[in-house]
């Protein structure tokens, strides 16, 4: 699994809440990844740290399924795991969407991300998982201790979500171009090698041509 580390303050939040929000942010019917990634590093799971944490993941589950009485239990197929030993991924992976948010929305659009929940969830849930004003939620959240509190959100100041359709990253035109290119190249060398041969094998025939001359003028 490739997957998210959230370091949190059980006084301003909790596992709960969070848990929340990340089947929101999830296809929860699809086993073979997520969205357009495809792959086993790409399945969705949730993972606990300790007996208490499983029992607050089931309890969530549960709660999402008792939302959803159309959604069948056994085609909901994120599992709950215990937390393994995870590796830190490489510096260019953190924090990606604050980084290069060009290429994280013309990402996030073209693999179909938003479509997707807003289908599996409904436009309401979708709106107000996403919302920062947290409108849906007073502008509250439910800590560890059970205490309602003022919610702080976007703690990172990760730019807004424009909501327009992006145009492909500077990377993926120059990719194209040199693919293209690459294509044009293999396709007029492809062109020209039989031409050459061709007009290889009409010398040789002149030049043979030219010997049996010369020998047939030989006294």
């Amino acid at each position: 699994y490739e997957v998210i580390l959230i370091e949190y303050d059980p006084n301003s939040t909790s596992y709960e809440l969070l848990l929340q929000y990340a089947w929101r942010n999830l296809d929860p019917f699809d086993q073979y990844g997520q969205f357009c990634d495809r792959g086993f590093s790409y399945q969705s799971a949730l993972f606990y740290a300790n007996e208490e944490e499983k029992l607050i993941a089931e309890q969530v589950r549960s709660e999402v399924l008792d939302l959803h009485p159309d959604w069948d239990n056994e085609s909901v197929v994120v599992p709950l795991l215990t937390r393994p030993f995870f590796w830190r991924a490489e510096g260019y992976h953190q924090d990606y969407y604050i980084k290069n948010p060009w290429n994280y929305e013309y990402y996030k659009e073209r693999c179909g991300r938003t479509k997707r929940l807003k289908e599996v969830w409904g436009e309401e849930q979708y709106n107000c998982y996403h919302d920062l004003e947290l409108t849906c939620f007073n502008k509250t959240a439910v800590n560890e201790d059970g205490v309602s509190i003022e919610a702080v959100v976007n703690v990172k100041n990760a730019p807004e979500e424009s909501g327009k359709v992006r145009g492909a990253p500077v990377w993926g035109i120059i990719v194209a171009v040199v693919f293209a290119v690459g294509v044009l190249c293999l396709l007029v060398v492809g062109f020209m090698t039989p031409s050459c041969k061709k007009k290889l094998s009409i010398e040789e025939g002149k030049d043979e041509s030219v010997v049996e001359k010369e020998a047939a003028d030989l006294p």
